[in-house]
Protein backbone atom coordinates (compact mmCIF):
# COMPACT_ATOMS: atom_id res chain seq x y z
CA UNK A 1 0.00 0.00 0.00
CA UNK A 2 2.90 2.16 0.79
CA UNK A 3 4.47 1.89 -2.87
CA UNK A 4 1.46 2.88 -4.26
CA UNK A 5 0.81 6.06 -2.38
CA UNK A 6 4.28 7.12 -2.69
CA UNK A 7 4.38 6.71 -6.42
CA UNK A 8 1.11 9.05 -6.10
CA UNK A 9 2.84 11.41 -4.47
CA UNK A 10 5.82 11.28 -7.22
CA UNK A 11 3.01 12.10 -9.96
CA UNK A 12 1.73 14.71 -7.65
CA UNK A 13 4.74 16.30 -7.08
CA UNK A 14 5.92 16.40 -10.82
CA UNK A 15 3.08 17.84 -11.90
CA UNK A 16 2.72 20.68 -9.13
CA UNK A 17 6.09 21.65 -10.73
CA UNK A 18 5.46 21.85 -14.19
CA UNK A 19 2.46 24.11 -13.15
CA UNK A 20 4.04 25.96 -11.03
CA UNK A 21 7.08 25.97 -13.19
CA UNK A 22 4.58 27.25 -15.80
CA UNK A 23 2.72 29.58 -13.62
CA UNK A 24 6.06 31.47 -13.17
CA UNK A 25 6.77 31.61 -16.56
CA UNK A 26 3.49 33.16 -17.32
CA UNK A 27 3.24 35.69 -14.41
CA UNK A 28 7.04 36.79 -15.59
CA UNK A 29 5.78 37.88 -18.90
CA UNK A 30 3.31 41.12 -18.73
CA UNK A 31 0.61 39.64 -20.44
CA UNK A 32 -1.23 38.15 -17.41
CA UNK A 33 -4.05 40.68 -16.25
CA UNK A 34 -3.78 39.59 -12.39
CA UNK A 35 -0.20 40.52 -12.58
CA UNK A 36 0.12 39.52 -8.82
CA UNK A 37 -1.53 36.44 -8.62
CA UNK A 38 -0.65 34.30 -10.89
CA UNK A 39 3.49 34.32 -9.53
CA UNK A 40 2.39 34.05 -6.32
CA UNK A 41 0.01 31.18 -7.40
CA UNK A 42 3.01 29.65 -9.42
CA UNK A 43 5.93 30.29 -6.36
CA UNK A 44 3.25 28.05 -3.93
CA UNK A 45 2.90 25.29 -6.22
CA UNK A 46 6.55 24.92 -6.87
CA UNK A 47 7.31 24.98 -3.28
CA UNK A 48 4.12 22.34 -2.55
CA UNK A 49 5.88 20.15 -5.36
CA UNK A 50 9.17 20.30 -4.16
CA UNK A 51 8.05 19.07 -0.33
CA UNK A 52 6.30 16.79 -2.13
CA UNK A 53 8.96 15.06 -4.36
CA UNK A 54 11.23 15.15 -1.05
CA UNK A 55 8.75 13.64 1.12
CA UNK A 56 8.62 10.63 -1.16
CA UNK A 57 12.35 10.40 -2.30
CA UNK A 58 12.82 10.36 1.54
CA UNK A 59 10.12 7.96 2.13
CA UNK A 60 11.54 5.61 -1.06
CA UNK A 61 14.99 5.69 0.60
CA UNK A 62 13.62 4.97 3.95
CA UNK A 63 11.78 1.71 2.85
CA UNK A 64 14.61 0.63 1.26
CA UNK A 65 16.75 0.99 3.98
CA UNK A 66 14.27 -0.89 6.10
CA UNK A 67 14.70 -3.76 3.43
CA UNK A 68 18.05 -3.68 3.41
CA UNK A 69 18.03 -4.26 7.13
CA UNK A 70 15.41 -7.15 7.48
CA UNK A 71 17.51 -9.10 5.60
CA UNK A 72 19.63 -11.83 7.36
CA UNK A 73 23.20 -11.40 7.77
CA UNK A 74 24.65 -14.11 5.69
CA UNK A 75 22.92 -13.07 2.24
CA UNK A 76 24.48 -9.64 3.09
CA UNK A 77 28.27 -11.62 2.95
CA UNK A 78 27.82 -12.67 -0.40
CA UNK A 79 28.66 -16.21 0.69
CA UNK A 80 26.10 -19.10 0.79
CA UNK A 81 23.54 -19.13 3.91
CA UNK A 82 24.43 -22.22 6.28
CA UNK A 83 21.98 -24.52 6.42
CA UNK A 84 20.50 -25.22 9.93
Amino acid sequence: MRRISTLFEAILSTTLLIFGLYMLHEGSSNKSPSEAVVPIGGAVCFTLGVMTLVSAVRSILWHRRMLRHSMPNDYLAGGRPSIR
